[in-house]
C-alpha cells in the first residue's frame, strides 16, 4: 500500500491517510523524536493507511497518541490503534475518558447527522478503548519530546468545546487540528469549519488570539497539511468567518433548504473574484459541507441573542 508521506523540520511528518479513499483529505502527524509522539489518527477506515505510513519510515510501536478533539474524522480510529498498538496512551480531551471506552453514544450523534450507513462505509465503525489507556489533557499539560524539546497542550475552543492544539517547541510546529478550518491542495486561503453544536466566534476568536502570541513557524493542519505563514492565515480565517456570520445574518430565512446552497454559492463567486482556478475551487466547495456550516452558524445566532 502506497502512502503519501512528507517530512518536514525536525523530524515531523506528514501521512496522507486517505479518508473516504480520496488523497489529500486527512493528514496525521509524527514526531519522530527521543520520545515519539503520534498526532491524530483518523477515521477507522483509514487505519491501515495510516499503519503503512508509519512501516514506511520504520515505526513498529507507538507509546503516545495526541488528539486534538473528538470528531469521528480525527479520533475514529482510535479503538484500531490501541487494538495494534498495545503500549500506547490516548491523550484527549476530559471527554475522552467517557466515549472512548464507550462509543456508542459518539456513534450516535455523529449518525444523526451524517446517516449510518455513510458513516460506516466512508468513516468505518470506531472501537472501544480500554479506560485506562486514556489521559485527560490539561490546557498547559507538556510531552516531553527530547532535550530541551516539548510538545505543549493548548486548550482550543471555538470549532469544538473539548478542543486541543499542540505546539512543538523544537519545530516551531502548531497542529492545529480543526481549530484553523479547512486549506485544500493548491489553495492559499482556509474556508471556515463551523459545525454545531459547538462553533462560537468570540471563544474561536480568544483561542487565535491566544495562540497568536506563540513563535510559530508553520500550522499543521487535518484538512489539510502544513503550511508557512501562520500569522497570515489566522487573520485570514477570522476575516473569512467574520465574513460568512455577517453574510447568513442578512439570509431571510436561514433555516429554508436554500439557506445552505446561497452561502455555497456566495463563497464560491467570492473565490472566482480572487482568481482561484476551478480545479481548486471545486476543491473547497466539495468539502465544504454546507448544510453543517449554515446550521453551525444558527445555533450561533441563536446562542447570541
Amino acid at each position: 500500500m502506497k502512502v503519501d508521506i512528507k517530512k518536514y523540520l525536525e523530524d515531523v511528518y506528514q501521512i496522507d491517510v486517505m479518508m473516504e479513499g480520496k488523497a489529500s483529505r486527512m493528514a496525521c502527524y509524527y514526531i519522530d523524536s527521543k520520545d515519539p509522539i503520534l498526532i491524530e489518527v483518523g477515521p477507522s477506515n483509514s487505519f491501515p493507511y495510516l499503519v503503512s505510513g508509519l512501516e514506511s519510515i520504520g515505526i513498529s510501536n507507538i507509546k503516545r497518541t495526541a488528539i486534538t478533539h473528538l470528531h469521528l474524522d480525527h479520533v475514529g480510529g482510535i479503538g484500531h490503534v490501541s487494538e495494534k498498538y498495545k503500549e500506547t496512551f490516548i491523550y484527549i480531551h476530559e471527554l475522552g475518558l467517557k466515549h472512548l471506552p464507550n462509543p456508542e453514544r459518539l456513534w450516535k450523534a455523529v449518525s444523526s447527522i451524517y446517516g449510518e450507513e455513510w458513516l460506516r462505509k466512508y468513516w468505518g465503525e470506531m472501537l472501544p478503548v480500554p479506560a485506562e489507556r486514556v489521559v485527560s489533557l490539561k490546557d498547559g499539560y507538556q510531552f516531553d519530546l527530547d532535550k530541551n524539546r516539548i510538545l505543549k497542550s493548548i486548550y482550543s475552543p471555538g470549532h469544538a468545546k473539548h478542543h486541543y492544539t499542540f505546539f512543538d517547541s523544537g519545530s516551531r510546529t502548531l497542529f492545529m487540528g480543526d481549530a484553523l478550518g479547512l486549506i485544500y491542495p493548491h489553495g492559499h486561503l482556509v474556508q471556515p469549519n463551523l459545525p454545531p453544536p459547538d462553533f462560537n466566534k468570540e471563544i474561536m476568536f480568544k483561542t487565535f488570539e491566544k495562540i497568536m502570541k506563540l513563535d510559530i513557524e508553520q500550522i499543521a493542519i487535518a484538512h489539510f497539511g502544513i503550511h508557512k505563514k501562520p500569522y497570515e492565515l489566522i487573520r485570514q480565517a477570522m476575516q473569512s468567518i467574520e465574513e460568512w456570520v455577517n453574510y447568513c445574518k442578512n439570509i431571510n430565512d436561514l433555516s429554508s433548504t436554500d439557506a445552505s446552497a446561497k452561502l455555497k454559492s456566495w463563497v464560491k463567486s467570492n473565490y472566482k473574484m480572487v482568481n482561484m482556478d476551478d480545479e481548486t475551487i471545486e476543491n473547497y466547495i466539495n468539502q465544504g459541507n454546507f448544510d453543517m456550516q449554515i446550521s453551525g452558524i444558527i445555533n450561533y445566532l441563536k446562542s447570541n441573542n
